[in-house]
């Protein structure tokens, strides 16, 4: 009996050795590589608006009414920049959208292919560095900066080396309003009462597009 019990114990153990064996264990899942963190957009100090009609969101809406506007940064919410227009009546803030500006201003030079805005501020950032060398290659030829005449490159620059040095230290803050379209000419100016107000007798700037890009045209006021 025990022998029969022996033999079939045998038997059973042969026969599981020719069954189907069992599946090897799955290979163990490569590690996965993390993805690179992403780093968060820079967030400039200052910015200019893109085109006229941005509108500030604050407590109160805000329209910025000129391309080219100075603002101040002052916070940053993914896509949008809480900025301060301190050329503005009453200095509001306000959110805006980061589509709506331009910043980081390239050299004139490097700027007058792009936008007007990104232009506008490039001559703006060289003139209150007092920045000569970076503004002459994008002056008109026949840059105006006297209605008496002697209009030119060279001729600029001389006098803002001597009796006109303050014209060049205002064009920063004369630009920080934007510029506007003056009708019926393809010039854009600063400040606006240039283009509103006949006969304006105080410091403006325009600017216009030629082959080469932009260019700056005059920097001049009524002489007496």
């Amino acid at each position: 009996m025990i022998r029969i019990r022996l033999g079939a114990a045998l038997l059973a153990l042969a026969l599981a050795a020719c069954g189907p064996r069992p599946a090897p264990p799955p290979p163990p899942l490569p590690a996965l590589t993390p993805l690179p963190a992403v780093a968060p957009a820079p967030v400039p100090t200052e910015v200019w608006t893109r085109e006229p009609g941005a509108v500030l969101r604050g407590p109160s809406a805000v329209v910025l009414p000129r391309l080219g506007m100075h603002l101040v940064v002052m916070a940053a919410d993914g896509d949008s920049l809480r900025v301060r227009c301190n050329s503005c009546p009453g200095v509001p803030t306000g959110w805006l959208s980061r589509a709506r500006v331009v910043w980081a201003p390239a050299s004139p030079s490097e700027a007058r292919a792009g936008e007007l805005a990104e232009f506008v501020a490039a001559v703006r950032t060289a003139a209150l560095r007092r920045d000569v060398a970076a503004l002459r290659p994008v002056m008109s030829r026949t840059f105006v900066h006297s209605l008496s005449g002697a209009d030119g490159v060279l001729e600029a620059v001389s006098a803002w080396q001597s009796v006109r040095s303050a014209d060049l230290g205002r064009l920063p803050a004369l630009l920080d309003r934007g510029v506007s379209s003056v009708p019926g000419t393809p010039v854009w100016a600063a400040p606006p009462e240039y283009v509103t107000v006949a006969g304006y007798p105080d410091l403006r700037a325009g600017f216009q597009r030629s082959a080469a890009g932009w260019e700056w045209i005059f920097l001049v006021r009524s002489e007496l």
